[in-house]
């Protein structure tokens, strides 16, 4: 996501990555119910009309999935430029997939990093001047965050979202209401559960995380709203879990609504960096995938290496298990992995996980293979019987 040209690493010796192990070194137990996860695939570039991060994918009500790229975009008019957000459809089934733009390319057209230093309004997309980490079809509806402005370079605390902008023609053109979310919130993203989120909602709500900080954040909070336009984009009328209570034996939620009252799902200090969930319907869990840097601090936090976590929990909100994790992950900085839930196999075991990386290139003696666009790679999950 940060406004930094990508850069060419020299040539060096290059370190493997060892895969998925089993080696716990996280604070959560490990999961009984997951017994270990492997990449069954290599890891395919993204298609050569498609860059950018982020990439929250969602699976709509027309049966096809969509894309929220961060810097970068689809098809390019003349090969040239970015736009600072930008949505695009993704047709075919792994490992041949293909993009297409969404909405008018040109309204407003793409800007190279040349032109953005010289006049920073151009850095825009269908959004406005906002980064968007935050993507999810509802009902048949499509909303994205809109984050509010803060110090990337520093990597400082996220200062809210300007807005949660809505689209009824799937990203052809979207509706801003500009109602702020207070911060901590700026990279909210939602719990991506089924076709539309169609069956995502059994008590009635759909479900957002977020950390408060782009790299290697703290902790990970839990909001809900119910559905509808009117629910979605406005703050008040969001839920926050803010602790715990005890009901026929259970432990469960407690729900405020100020984000102020919110309690962590899971803390872990400097290892959160782009959470996504997904729900496996199969296995009746709930995947959190996130990666973390070896370097406290830009711009080495960017550049000297990641590791990826994989977690499992039975409710959105937890209990967290350990299933897996990858040292040197990316390779570099690669972040921002998730499970798109129409990649998930019917028996819930076979999966494919998409990421970005190598924004700002990488470290010598680290691998700069990763695509600056929508890596993946199929995964695969042994299960106890």
């Amino acid at each position: 996501m940060l406004a930094f040209a990508l850069t060419i690493a020299a040539a060096c010796p290059v370190i493997a990555s060892a895969g998925l192990i089993r080696d716990n070194n996280t604070p959560f137990p490990t999961s009984k119910q997951i017994l270990f996860a492997q990449f069954t695939s290599k890891r395919y570039n993204p298609p050569s009309n498609q860059e950018g991060d982020i990439l929250p994918t969602v699976w709509a009500a027309d049966n096809e999935q969509y894309v929220d790229i961060n810097d970068g975009g689809t098809s390019i008019p003349n090969g040239r430029g970015i736009w600072r957000n930008s949505f695009a459809e993704i047709t075919g089934s792994p490992p041949d997939i293909r993009f297409s733009f969404i909405g008018n390319p040109l309204d407003p057209p793409p800007a190279t990093w040349a032109e953005i230093s010289k006049d920073p309004s151009l850095h825009s997309g269908p959004l406005g001047p906002y980064y968007s980490d935050g993507f999810v079809a509802v009902d048949g509806v499509f909303y994205a965050t809109q984050t509010a402005n803060w110090d990337y370079g520093q990597n400082a605390p996220f200062q809210g979202l300007a807005g949660i902008a809505y689209s009824v023609d799937n990203g052809e053109s979207w509706i801003s209401p500009s109602i702020p979310f207070p911060a901590p919130l700026g990279n909210l993203s939602w719990v991506l559960r089924d076709r539309d989120q169609g069956e995502a909602k059994p008590d009635g709500y759909v479900y957002a995380i977020n950390s408060e900080r782009e790299f290697n954040a703290s902790t990970l909070i839990l909001g809900r709203s119910q559905p509808g336009i009117a629910n979605i984009t406005n703050p008040a009328n969001w839920q926050w879990l803010s602790g715990w209570t005890t009901d026929d034996g259970r432990t469960v939620p407690v729900w405020s609504g100020a984000v102020t009252a919110a309690k962590p799902i899971i803390s872990w200090a400097s290892h959160l960096t782009y959470p996504q969930m997904s729900y496996d319907p199969a296995l009746h869990v709930f995947l959190l995938t996130f990666t973390h840097s070896y370097a406290p601090a830009t711009p080495d936090i960017w550049r000297s290496g990641s590791e990826l976590d994989l977690l499992e929990a039975p409710n959105p909100w937890g209990p967290f298990s350990f299933v897996a994790r990858e040292i040197d992950f990316g390779p570099s900085n690669g972040y921002a992995a998730g499970f798109p839930e129409k990649w998930i196999s019917r028996n819930g075991r076979t999966l494919w996980m998409k990421w970005a990386a190598n924004f700002d290139g990488c470290d010598p003696g680290l691998s700069c293979a990763g695509a600056y666009g929508f890596n993946y790679a199929r995964v695969q999950l042994t299960v106890a019987r």
